[in-house]
Protein backbone atom coordinates (compact mmCIF):
# COMPACT_ATOMS: atom_id res chain seq x y z
CA UNK A 1 0.00 0.00 0.00
CA UNK A 2 2.70 2.33 0.42
CA UNK A 3 4.84 1.58 -2.23
CA UNK A 4 1.83 2.28 -4.31
CA UNK A 5 0.94 5.59 -2.39
CA UNK A 6 4.15 6.68 -2.72
CA UNK A 7 4.46 6.05 -6.87
CA UNK A 8 0.91 7.92 -7.51
CA UNK A 9 2.44 10.71 -5.21
CA UNK A 10 5.28 11.09 -7.33
CA UNK A 11 3.08 10.70 -10.38
CA UNK A 12 3.75 7.44 -11.47
CA UNK A 13 0.53 5.64 -12.39
CA UNK A 14 1.88 3.47 -14.33
CA UNK A 15 4.43 1.66 -11.81
CA UNK A 16 1.57 1.70 -9.30
CA UNK A 17 -1.00 -0.39 -11.46
CA UNK A 18 2.10 -2.34 -12.22
CA UNK A 19 2.48 -3.50 -8.87
CA UNK A 20 -1.71 -3.32 -8.13
CA UNK A 21 -1.80 -5.88 -10.79
CA UNK A 22 0.67 -8.33 -9.70
CA UNK A 23 -1.10 -7.57 -5.93
CA UNK A 24 -2.04 -11.45 -5.59
CA UNK A 25 -4.44 -9.89 -1.96
CA UNK A 26 -5.91 -7.02 -3.07
CA UNK A 27 -7.21 -5.48 0.34
CA UNK A 28 -9.36 -2.77 1.26
CA UNK A 29 -6.62 -0.46 1.89
CA UNK A 30 -4.70 -1.11 -1.47
CA UNK A 31 -7.64 -0.38 -3.60
CA UNK A 32 -8.04 2.86 -1.34
CA UNK A 33 -4.48 3.89 -2.48
CA UNK A 34 -4.87 3.27 -5.93
CA UNK A 35 -8.38 5.31 -6.24
CA UNK A 36 -6.56 8.43 -3.52
CA UNK A 37 -3.70 7.99 -6.62
CA UNK A 38 -5.78 8.28 -9.51
CA UNK A 39 -7.84 10.73 -8.11
CA UNK A 40 -4.85 13.18 -7.35
CA UNK A 41 -3.77 12.35 -11.11
CA UNK A 42 -7.20 13.43 -12.28
CA UNK A 43 -8.06 10.14 -13.60
CA UNK A 44 -11.07 10.21 -11.38
CA UNK A 45 -12.61 7.92 -13.90
CA UNK A 46 -9.92 4.93 -13.75
CA UNK A 47 -11.23 5.53 -9.77
CA UNK A 48 -14.48 4.85 -9.97
CA UNK A 49 -13.97 1.70 -12.52
CA UNK A 50 -12.02 0.25 -9.95
CA UNK A 51 -14.48 1.48 -7.52
CA UNK A 52 -16.79 -0.87 -8.98
CA UNK A 53 -14.81 -4.29 -8.76
CA UNK A 54 -14.82 -3.54 -4.71
CA UNK A 55 -17.89 -6.06 -3.21
CA UNK A 56 -17.97 -4.46 0.03
CA UNK A 57 -16.90 -1.07 0.05
CA UNK A 58 -16.33 1.13 3.32
CA UNK A 59 -16.62 4.27 4.42
CA UNK A 60 -13.44 5.34 3.07
CA UNK A 61 -13.74 3.79 -0.58
CA UNK A 62 -17.18 5.24 -0.55
CA UNK A 63 -15.90 8.80 -0.23
CA UNK A 64 -13.02 8.42 -2.20
CA UNK A 65 -15.59 7.18 -5.30
CA UNK A 66 -17.62 10.53 -4.08
CA UNK A 67 -14.74 12.53 -4.69
CA UNK A 68 -13.90 10.72 -7.99
CA UNK A 69 -17.61 11.50 -9.06
CA UNK A 70 -17.22 15.36 -7.90
CA UNK A 71 -13.92 16.14 -9.86
CA UNK A 72 -15.42 14.75 -12.92
CA UNK A 73 -19.01 16.72 -11.88
CA UNK A 74 -20.88 15.67 -14.85
CA UNK A 75 -24.70 14.13 -15.54
CA UNK A 76 -22.97 10.47 -16.12
CA UNK A 77 -21.69 10.82 -12.44
CA UNK A 78 -24.77 12.52 -11.14
CA UNK A 79 -26.78 9.37 -12.08
CA UNK A 80 -23.99 7.32 -10.60
CA UNK A 81 -24.03 9.31 -7.45
CA UNK A 82 -27.69 8.87 -7.07
CA UNK A 83 -27.79 4.85 -7.44
CA UNK A 84 -24.94 4.04 -5.13
CA UNK A 85 -25.96 6.36 -2.55
CA UNK A 86 -29.22 4.95 -2.37
CA UNK A 87 -27.72 1.40 -2.28
CA UNK A 88 -25.03 2.38 0.72
CA UNK A 89 -26.22 1.36 4.57
CA UNK A 90 -27.59 4.46 6.64
CA UNK A 91 -24.51 3.93 8.86
CA UNK A 92 -22.89 5.22 6.18
CA UNK A 93 -24.64 8.50 7.05
CA UNK A 94 -23.39 9.02 10.45
CA UNK A 95 -20.12 9.84 9.17
CA UNK A 96 -19.64 13.64 8.42
CA UNK A 97 -16.43 12.47 5.91
CA UNK A 98 -18.69 10.50 3.13
CA UNK A 99 -21.78 13.05 3.87
CA UNK A 100 -20.07 16.15 3.31
CA UNK A 101 -18.30 14.29 0.40
CA UNK A 102 -21.44 13.58 -1.13
CA UNK A 103 -22.69 16.72 -0.73
CA UNK A 104 -19.87 18.13 -2.52
CA UNK A 105 -20.12 15.47 -5.20
CA UNK A 106 -24.24 16.87 -6.02
CA UNK A 107 -22.95 20.23 -5.56
CA UNK A 108 -20.64 19.89 -8.94
CA UNK A 109 -22.49 17.55 -10.75
CA UNK A 110 -25.05 20.54 -10.48
CA UNK A 111 -28.18 19.22 -8.45
CA UNK A 112 -28.49 21.71 -5.45
CA UNK A 113 -31.91 20.24 -4.75
CA UNK A 114 -30.18 16.78 -3.53
CA UNK A 115 -27.42 18.27 -1.58
CA UNK A 116 -29.58 20.67 0.48
CA UNK A 117 -31.76 18.01 1.02
CA UNK A 118 -28.95 15.68 2.49
CA UNK A 119 -27.89 18.91 4.13
CA UNK A 120 -30.64 19.53 5.70
CA UNK A 121 -31.82 15.54 6.72
CA UNK A 122 -28.19 15.20 8.31
CA UNK A 123 -28.52 15.50 12.07
CA UNK A 124 -24.72 16.08 13.31
CA UNK A 125 -23.67 18.43 10.97
CA UNK A 126 -20.00 19.03 11.03
CA UNK A 127 -18.25 22.61 9.55
CA UNK A 128 -17.19 20.56 6.30
CA UNK A 129 -21.14 20.14 5.45
CA UNK A 130 -21.56 24.07 5.42
CA UNK A 131 -18.49 24.30 3.15
CA UNK A 132 -19.45 22.26 0.89
CA UNK A 133 -22.75 23.85 0.41
CA UNK A 134 -21.47 27.22 0.12
CA UNK A 135 -18.58 26.54 -2.38
CA UNK A 136 -20.10 23.87 -4.06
Amino acid sequence: TSLIDAFMKCGDVTSAKALFDRSTKKTTPVYGAMMKGFIINNLSQEAIDLFNEIKDPNETIITLFFNACAQLGTEKELILLKSISSKISNCFYSNPYVVTSLIDAFMKCGDVTSAKALFDRSTKKALSMYGAMMTG
